[in-house]
């Protein structure tokens, strides 16, 4: 395995001195047009933000180097000896972009293809500097010469293709989208094939496009606009409504020519709304994004809805913010959310939160879905650098070690009553939801054939792993033995791990970046990763055998559930012939008008199960959905009527019993699970909820357990307060609190507690010894002596009378 990068600054910082270098010895520097640039102000993102506290435990921009002193600071900061691979690799790029790159870039407007070009090599820059600050200088040298020699093989490409594609039948013909190229803007993120870059192309006729150098199947297949058998959602737009409006967003986007056609598209770059709103406020930041009035709201996230069931009928995957934009186009310029990134698709999820749209709060993962709730402040991602201005006016260069602030987001939207999210506007977002099913179910069999005839000229992306697995440097992982051949392969050359097959199923495929020719081809990874049988395509998903009404259900649910705390409970709007009933985050129902048919669905729900019933219009209205309460007692009962035999079973061993101690241990783990998910969502499960029975059960249950001692505490304030009221028994409470006192291996306060003392049960430690009765009375617990003998009794392990006694 690689040698993990050194860390060159313990400390966390580093100082950039003032640059004491002549004027002349600075102009011929291989980075003077970067210091350049910091004097006018137009570094932009080649190098790491001047930074400040920000809100909620963030850092937050304060500004970007701009001026003369800044200037000065990062000239010192790269005339140092560790920062020499970084001046190394702009002069050699400086030069190929001088030479034959100029040469063969013709389309392109004058300064585009520039090494000053901050927007095109910016990432170069930044990813540079980064690896000569945190890496060992050899390392540093081999990366940035290997990313030199990727950028120029990749921008080589580009500039082939470009030609050739902007020459042929395959090109729109919008006067937008024709004339030079006058701006090129590389993407920060993750690199594809070989250090390839997406990069946005912007046009002298004022369109711009989004060059993608990875396969992008499913935007051509879900996304692509024009006539109705442009995509599948273009189809579905075309097509009569079954219930209601159906609207489905479409893009331009586009194969190129060539025999490598399969492995790269051109998609319509897509723009924010303009005049974008404040979604909150803290004292000087601000969080800009899309703010929708009451009468924009309801339309955008039935719209939303609507996405979202397609989302979950096409096994639709990785749906995560920045992944899915509010944006605008000439064809729609309302604010609408687009898929721009689509490259998972057909996979078998089970429900709304496996697309990335949604947030499932027990299962993890990153809050920056696709249709984020809350405003926050915290950015997903961020330069690894930033610098920090001392109280001199120097900079000091730091790690980011906290979370870097957004000002701007567009992947969450408000209104203008201070909302975040689709919560204040659920039965829009779920009749779209609903529309968009009914519809697809109706057109089962023409999606089916559809899909059939153009999957096998598509790939699909197979994700392996998590990105996060390979680490912030694949490179340094490529020799890992955890890693297949072909996952090493890829890490070696700098990239995150891409797999894909066809998406009519098939062997797993790589692309292999383009060698002296060009041009890119699929080639089976060999000795790749172990196949895994969730990984798509999924024939149920592309023959349409999941699209029956009943399979709407888990995604109504699940988009419910994640925002349960911000939407209306208990609502009938007549208007969208919606009326939900909301009983907790695990249980609610929605009941769906179909005028069309004269129908009325119903979609009820609990933790378990998810019931359909279908009425006529003029039926009664069904009954609601039950108390979450009974389920809770449900459980509750059961784990007793389990727990206690085998309890019993285990005391009559004198406890000694192994094989029924680990039965027991497993079934309390078990019901500790549920519990925490009971006390979340409804509270402490008192009498007047459960009944006595369950109560004490839910009671006895923290008793067993161990570990968790924050939870435990914090449900035995809970059980106090139901105690005060009448709702739990105080000898409960009494017990657990011993329980809790022990195990931080303080005195008990009741007495409840004992241990084995040479075969006889003796109360363990007691504060206050001779107040415990006093203590125990003011909860009407016996004596503790009497107490003692009944305890000692019924474990038969009492003192033995004494031999001779009488």
């Amino acid at each position: 395995m690689a040698s993990a990068p050194d860390r060159p600054y313990p400390t966390g910082h580093l100082t950039a001195p003032a640059d004491t270098a002549p004027a002349s010895a600075r102009s011929s520097s291989p980075t003077a047009w970067l210091v350049d640039a910091v004097a006018r102000g137009e570094a932009g993102r080649a190098l790491p933000p001047v930074v400040r506290d920000g809100p909620e435990g963030t850092i937050a921009v304060a500004r970007r180097l701009s001026g003369a002193a800044d200037a000065r600071q990062v000239a010192g900061l790269l005339a140092r000896p560790r920062f020499r691979p970084l001046a190394e690799a702009l002069a050699a790029l400086a030069v190929w972009c001088a030479g034959p790159a100029g040469e063969s870039a013709a389309a392109l407007a004058p300064g585009v293809l520039a090494a000053s070009n901050t927007e095109l090599f910016g990432p170069l820059v930044l990813e540079g500097l980064t690896a000569c600050a945190l890496r060992p200088a050899d390392e540093a040298r081999r990366l940035l010469a290997l990313r030199k020699a990727q950028w120029q093989a990749a921008l080589t490409l580009f500039l082939t293709r470009l030609h050739r594609d902007t020459s042929a039948t395959c090109w729109p013909a919008e006067p937008r989208f024709r004339g030079a190229v006058t701006s090129l803007r590389a993407h920060g993120d993750e690199t594809h094939n070989g250090g390839h870059r997406v990069l946005r192309v912007g046009f002298a006729g004022g369109g711009a496009v989004a060059y993608k150098p990875r396969p992008a199947s499913g935007e051509v297949l879900f996304l692509a606009g024009g006539d109705a058998e442009a995509s599948v959602f273009a189809l579905l737009n075309s097509l009569p409504s079954a219930s209601g409006e159906v609207w489905l967003p479409t893009l331009r986007c586009w194969r190129g020519t060539g025999a490598d056609r399969d492995a790269y598209s051109w998609q319509e770059w897509v723009e924010p709304p303009p005049e974008p709103g404040v979604l909150r406020r803290s004292g000087r930041w601000k969080l800009t994004g899309t703010v929708l009035d009451s009468a924009a709201a309801p339309a955008f996230w039935h719209r939303a809805g609507s996405l979202a069931a397609a989302a979950a009928a096409f096994g639709m995957s990785d749906l995560i913010g920045e992944n899915v934009l509010v944006g605008a186009l000439p064809a729609h310029p309302g604010p609408a959310l687009y898929p721009v990134d689509l490259e998972v698709f057909l996979t078998g999820l089970t429900g709304l939160y496996d697309t990335g749209l949604v947030h499932d709060p027990e299962a993890g993962g990153t809050h920056h879905v696709g249709l984020e709730r809350t405003a926050r402040w915290c950015a997903p991602d961020g330069p690894r650098l930033h610098w920090r201005e001392r109280a001199d006016g120097s900079l000091a260069l730091e790690r980011r070690s906290r979370p870097l602030a957004r000002t701007a987001t567009r992947s969450v939207v408000g209104d203008t009553r201070g909302r975040t999210g689709y919560g204040p506007y659920l039965p829009a977002m779920l009749r779209g939801m609903f529309d968009a099913w009914t519809l697809m179910c109706r057109s089962r069999e023409r999606l089916a054939g559809f899909l059939a005839e153009r999957l096998p000229d598509h790939r699909v992306r197979v994700v392996a792993r998590d990105s996060a697995e390979y680490g912030l440097h694949p490179d340094e992982l490529a020799g890992s033995p955890g890693f297949a051949p072909a996952e090493r392969e890829q890490m070696a050359r700098g990239d995150v791990p891409y797999f894909f097959r066809s998406a009519a199923g098939g062997e797993l495929l790589a692309v292999r970046p383009p060698g002296d020719a060009p041009g890119t081809s699929f080639g089976p990874t060999g000795a790749g990763p172990c196949a895994q049988p969730w990984w798509p395509p999924a024939a149920d998903v592309s023959a349409g055998a999941r699209l029956t009404l009943a399979g709407l259900g888990p995604a109504l649910r699940d988009a419910v559930r994640y925002v349960h705390g911000d939407c209306p409970h208990d609502v009938h709007d007549r208007a969208a012939g919606v009326r939900l009933r909301v009983r907790g985050p695990r249980h609610g129902q929605a009941c769906f008008d179909w005028p069309q048919t004269g129908r009325r669905i119903t979609f009820t729900w609990d933790a378990a199960r998810i019931r359909l019933r279908v009425d006529a219009l003029t039926d009664p209205w069904p009954p609601g959905p039950s108390e979450p309460a009974e389920e809770v007692r449900a459980w509750l009962l059961a784990l007793e009527r389990v727990d206690a035999p085998l309890r019993e079973r285990w005391a009559a061993t004198g406890m000694r019993d192994a094989s029924l101690q680990r039965r027991l241990d497993r079934l309390t783990r078990a019901g500790m699970r549920r519990l925490r998910v009971a006390v979340a969502e409804r509270g402490w499960p008192d009498i007047a909820a459960v009944g006595p029975r369950a109560a004490g059960a839910a009671a006895r249950l923290l008793q067993h357990a161990t570990g968790e001692p924050d939870f435990r505490k914090h449900c035995l304030e809970l059980m106090r307060s139901a105690a005060r009221e009448g709702g739990a028994p105080w000898d409960e409470v009494a017990r657990l609190t011993d329980t809790l006192r022990l195990a931080e291996g303080l005195a008990q306060v009741y007495g409840t507690k004992f241990a084995d003392v040479g075969g006889v049960l003796e109360p363990c430690a007691i504060e206050d010894a001779d107040g415990v009765d006093e203590r125990r009375a003011a909860l009407g617990l016996e004596p503790l002596h009497a107490y003692t003998e009944r305890v000692r009794r019924r474990f038969g392990m009492g003192p033995q009378p004494e031999e001779g006694g009488s």
